[in-house]
């Protein structure tokens, strides 16, 4: 199914929520009306089916996200739908789960995607996808215990890993008579090189014959962070985090415009001014770095091109710290204009 193409006659329709909701039928327990999207609440059991139909009949053919909650009375499942053609056309699928026994049925099948999406709602929240191929943890070790965005989690808790977990996957079959096989680790790597990843390398010769990505070093669930956060002041920190190398008020600022529409605040011309210009600011520092460290990768030594771009950036960086008091993580913007004057 995940393979599949869908109509593309169809994905070229813009249905209305009330078109949706009748091409999923008895499938809709209940429809929500969001701003940007219809959201329609389904069984735990049919996923697959409604997926499938706004799929292969509404052209639904991007599974963006899937996001997870636990609540006082249940955990939920929420699928982001939109279509590659148009981006602007969005549905939501709702999937309620029981609060004793949060079981849902897996998206994988449908829509590839899933699967690492899945993965972490189950590592962080604790929700168990029926059907999924490969329901484990994923940013988490497999030794840990609770569910840390769970209700009931005790951070308090001491994390135990017991030495068979770290044993040699291929166990007693490492070498035989017909082949020479090796398990290697790639990385971890230093928190500096570009990317932080740990793949677990299965080799027969110099074939790759399994490969396994351990990706809980860099990637940290920010949006699940941020569900459990307070809008005006636990979630602004995070944005910084998300590009803390020079762009972290273009990223504050793309947070603070949302939550403000929400909450349909006013920001000052004066304010915009000055997002406007700490933003240029951090654009011109980043892509001096990314000029600079790509010239140190084609040329392999501290080239001038290195040497001239990173002196640039200095200067940016300088005003930088003058206007927000750092240079990594600025923390400088706040809902409704920026936290002090130039």
């Amino acid at each position: 199914m995940s393979l599949e193409r869908p109509d593309t006659d169809e994905a070229a329709i813009e249905r209305t929520p009330d078109e949706l909701e009748a091409l999923l039928g008895d499938l809709v327990v209940k429809r929500d009306d969001h701003l940007n999207a219809p959201g329609f609440v389904i069984r735990p059991d049919t996923v697959q089916e409604t997926l499938s139909t706004l799929k292969q009949q509404a052209g639904y053919d991007h599974l963006s996200v899937v996001s997870a909650q636990e609540y006082e009375n249940r955990y939920e499942s929420i699928y982001h739908l939109k279509k590659y053609d148009d981006p602007t056309q969005e549905v939501s699928v709702v999937v309620p789960a029981d609060k004793d026994d949060p079981v849902s049925e897996s998206a994988e099948p449908v829509f590839r995607t899933a699967d690492w999406h899945e993965r972490e709602a189950y590592d962080l929240i604790g929700i168990d996808y029926d059907g999924h191929p490969d329901l484990r943890r994923i940013l988490l070790p497999e030794t840990w215990q609770g569910h840390p965005l769970s209700m009931d989690y005790d951070k308090d808790r001491p994390q135990i890993a017991t030495l068979p977990e770290h044993a040699n996957p291929l166990q007693e079959h490492h070498k035989d008579s017909e082949s020479d096989t090796m398990f290697l680790n790639i990385g971890p790597h230093h928190p500096a090189t570009h990317g932080v990843l740990h793949l677990k390398t299965v080799l027969d010769g110099e074939q790759v014959v399994d490969v396994e990505p351990d990706i809980g070093y860099l990637h940290r669930s920010e949006e699940q962070m941020a569900q459990s956060g307070t809008y005006r002041h636990q979630i602004m920190p995070y944005p910084d985090r998300w590009d803390y190398i020079s762009a972290g008020l273009l990223n504050e600022w793309a947070y603070a415009r949302a939550a403000e529409d929400l909450a349909e605040i006013e920001v000052p011309e004066y304010a915009q001014v000055i997002r406007t210009m700490g933003a240029e600011m951090c654009r011109i520092a980043a892509h001096m770095l990314a000029l600079a460290t790509f010239a140190l990768d084609v040329n392999g030594d501290f080239t001038a091109t290195f040497m001239y771009a990173i002196n640039d950036r200095e200067r940016v960086q300088d005003l930088l710290e003058d206007l927000t008091g750092q240079r990594l993580m600025f923390n400088y913007f706040r809902l409704g204009g920026v936290v002090w004057d130039l």
